[in-house]
């Protein structure tokens, strides 16, 4: 099968999203498909990271809905994208938060095969996609199958995009993480527990709540520590606002671009925590976390929900609530016997997830677009929850 995948998003740009067509496309490639990226243009880009790689295009950063997006420009991007489609012949076109312009809006309009797109994003609500929502929906009646990763990223495109939507949930390199050794991490003292936080220092991802929290725990406790993975613009801000009492015990050990190290990193930690305050759509963090063997902790927001079960792999409280997240992490600290229950349950959730059986169920939606009989594989691996929406 040769299946041309469509996205903004991709490395060296790291996130869920290029993580997702990264692992999904090597995982095809080793099943004999034959898998190309379609991408922009941009600073540090690699192609040497499993699929092959097709660039259009140069990708500008632009900040909307406090977050930050891109979108491609050039020149003649759309007679780029038409002589590509062209000449490549793709079997199944495959497209990635397709809501998005430039690129995924270009293939659609110039697509010559069946079309799959997959929903990655929490739109609680977006007033520019609103304003939008005619020429969207016309756009997006050209795809064939909607694959949202959780229902948190289904509810909000559903109501403006009524289809055949098929929930396929993010995955998880469960060996890397479940198998990953410690790292040897200077000026962290051993014998000590060690609460984990990863993800950007932007505000919607709540680490100040964290670090609230982590000082009550601190006032009472000398024996545990914090570890930052990640960066971002309000890094200075969060670090100066730390309590004396507890600075060097918080370590911010800065982004990382190798997934071994961050493997390493939760390798090290004895404790996950997620204090994001919502718009997460899943939080592949938790999975991460989850096949490395360690309990979570976090608010109780949509996406959090489709990956976390509370009171069995993870625990969720009120959004913003940094008692309650102070609670819950002590919890874990004063019960080894809990941290271990919880990690080994969610472990085992993680190892149902990992991406070659993902990567399965995405090719039975390629098979199904195609008219094509369904591979061999076990029941559980290929069973994609569907959802049809009225019109």
């Amino acid at each position: 099968m040769k299946i041309g995948v469509v996205s903004e998003f991709y490395y060296p740009l790291w996130g869920g999203v290029s993580e997702h067509i990264r692992a999904v496309g090597n995982a095809l490639k080793e099943r004999g498909h034959d898998v190309t990226v379609i991408t922009s243009h941009m600073r540090g880009e690699s192609n040497n990271l499993g699929p092959r790689v097709l660039r259009l295009g140069r990708s500008v950063p632009v900040r909307y809905n406090n977050s930050l997006s891109r979108f491609s420009l050039g020149w003649r991007l759309g007679g780029e994208m038409k002589a590509l489609l062209e000449e490549e012949d793709f079997d199944v076109l495959h497209l990635h938060s397709p809501l998005q312009p430039t690129l995924t809006h270009l293939a659609l309009r110039h697509a010559r095969c069946p079309v799959v797109a997959t929903f990655h994003s929490y739109y609680p609500r977006d007033m520019l996609v609103e304003a939008f929502q005619l020429p969207l929906r016309r756009l997006l009646r050209k795809v064939d199958i909607r694959v949202p990763v959780s229902a948190a990223a289904l509810r909000p495109v559903e109501r403006l995009f009524p289809g055949d939507y098929r929930i396929i949930p993010n995955g998880v390199d469960y060996d890397l993480f479940a198998s990953a050794d410690s790292l040897t991490l200077p000026g962290l003292e051993p014998g000590k527990l060690r609460i984990l936080f990863v993800g950007a220092m932007v505000k919607r991802k709540g680490l100040p709540h964290l670090l609230e929290a982590f000082a009550q725990i601190g006032a009472e406790r000398d024996d545990v520590e914090l570890l930052v993975v990640g960066d971002g613009p309000g890094r200075r801000r969060v670090e100066r606002s730390l309590s004396r009492k507890v600075r060097d015990r918080v370590h911010f050990l800065g982004p990382v671009t190798k997934r071994s190290k961050l493997a390493g990193y939760y390798a090290s930690a004895d404790i996950f925590c997620a204090p994001s305050l919502g718009r997460e759509s899943f939080g592949m963090v938790l999975l991460e976390a989850m096949a490395a063997g360690l309990p979570v902790v976090g608010f109780d927001i949509e996406g959090y929900r489709d990956v976390v079960t509370h009171g069995r792999d993870g625990l969720l409280v009120q959004p913003g609530n940094a008692r309650a997240l102070g609670e819950a992490l002590k919890y874990f600290i004063d019960s080894p016997e809990s941290r271990r229950r919880y990690g080994e349950r969610g472990r085992a959730k993680a190892r149902d997830l990992d991406w070659n059986a993902i990567a399965l169920r995405v090719e039975g939606v390629y098979r199904d677009v195609l008219g094509q009989p369904e591979a061999l594989v076990d029941d559980k691996d290929s069973d994609e929850e569907r959802l049809v929406v009225g019109v």
